[in-house]
């Protein structure tokens, strides 16, 4: 009897074990569903974008050492955020807005640097003059910055026309809004040329447009003379078909021999007429001031090529450039 009853305790013993271990498990395992339930609904999408890895005031030229790549929420990104394979194309950039370190940069947050102003392609002591041409002017708008010219001057004198050269050797900067860079445009089609000056040429310059007309011949960038050929007189007259004045036509002398102080009447001599040389041709003469070119001042520049200095200067775009004609 005693040990039928010894027999059931270990079984009942046994079963309250088993149950017992069934029931932690349940529990556990119950546990680990409620676990894995709760990260799979707190569980987000994220994408990775570009962040300020410090705070970056305005004007902070973008580097790479600048910004960092976050992981953030899919709902949370904010339109016009920068993907990290995006960075390129805002290397080198300014921060046009101030962000603070861990904020998201956007399109917006970003500008291209300016280009430099056309002053800096002036160099110092010299001068740079917007002048209006035609199509004359602009030699049928054939001219192109870093070109040489010479700007000859016509206007009336003591009733005479006169037409002399006024610059030679000027250096084209700009043709209207167009520099050397190429920017976009018809480079033939152009109302206004801009050109590199002493200060006291461009002050010529102003002054022989006030009174007279300017007229711009091209020039052979190797042509180092400088002319002082210049005309004057009506065109007939510059050409060498002017007629002479005509001749006066006197009675013949009478002579009486009781007039002891009168004077014979002077002899007109015949001299033989040649035919001007080229050096002393009707209306050419030539100016003073005109011993060399304008731009023979690149030649004196100190360890750069005139070449180099003249590529130099006509680079880049200048879209800010004068166009109007006064």
């Amino acid at each position: 009897m005693r040990v039928n009853l010894n027999r059931k305790t270990i079984v009942l013993l046994s079963m309250a074990a088993v149950a017992g271990v069934f029931a932690a498990w349940s529990a556990k395992q119950y546990i680990q569903d409620r676990i894995a339930l709760i990260e799979e609904g707190a569980k987000v999408t994220t994408v990775q974008r570009i962040v300020a890895a410090y705070d970056l005031p305005v004007g902070t030229k973008i580097e790479a050492v600048h910004v960092a790549v976050r992981d953030i929420p899919l709902d949370w990104v904010v339109s016009g955020s920068l993907k990290p394979e995006e960075f390129i194309h805002i290397e080198g950039q300014q921060v046009s807005s101030a962000l603070k370190r861990g904020d998201p940069i956007l399109w917006a947050n970003t500008a291209s640097v300016g280009k430099k102003p056309f002053s800096d392609k002036i160099s110092l002591g010299r001068r740079a003059v917007t002048i209006p041409v035609d199509s004359i002017n602009s030699v049928s708008g054939m001219l192109v910055p870093g070109d040489l010219i010479d700007l000859y001057v016509s206007f009336e004198y003591r009733n005479r026309q006169i037409t002399a050269p006024h610059l030679q050797g000027v250096l084209v900067m700009a043709t209207g809004r167009q520099s050397h860079d190429g920017s976009s445009g018809d480079l033939s089609s152009y109302s206004t040329v801009t050109l590199d000056t002493a200060p006291e040429e461009a002050a010529k310059l102003v002054a022989a447009r006030q009174s007279g007309t300017l007229t711009a011949f091209l020039r052979n960038p190797e042509d180092k003379k400088a002319t002082q050929k210049a005309v004057r007189g009506d065109l007939a007259t510059i050409i060498g078909i002017a007629n002479p004045p005509p001749q006066i036509k006197r009675k013949p002398a009478v002579i009486y021999g009781d007039q002891g102080n009168g004077k014979l009447p002077n002899l007109a001599i015949n001299q033989e007429r040649t035919v001007p040389s080229q050096e002393h041709a009707p209306g050419i003469f030539e100016v003073p001031g005109q011993e060399d070119i304008v731009s023979a001042w690149i030649n004196s520049l100190p360890n750069q090529a005139p070449d180099e200095l003249v590529n130099n200067m006509t680079t880049e775009a200048v879209l800010s450039m004068p166009t109007q004609a006064n």
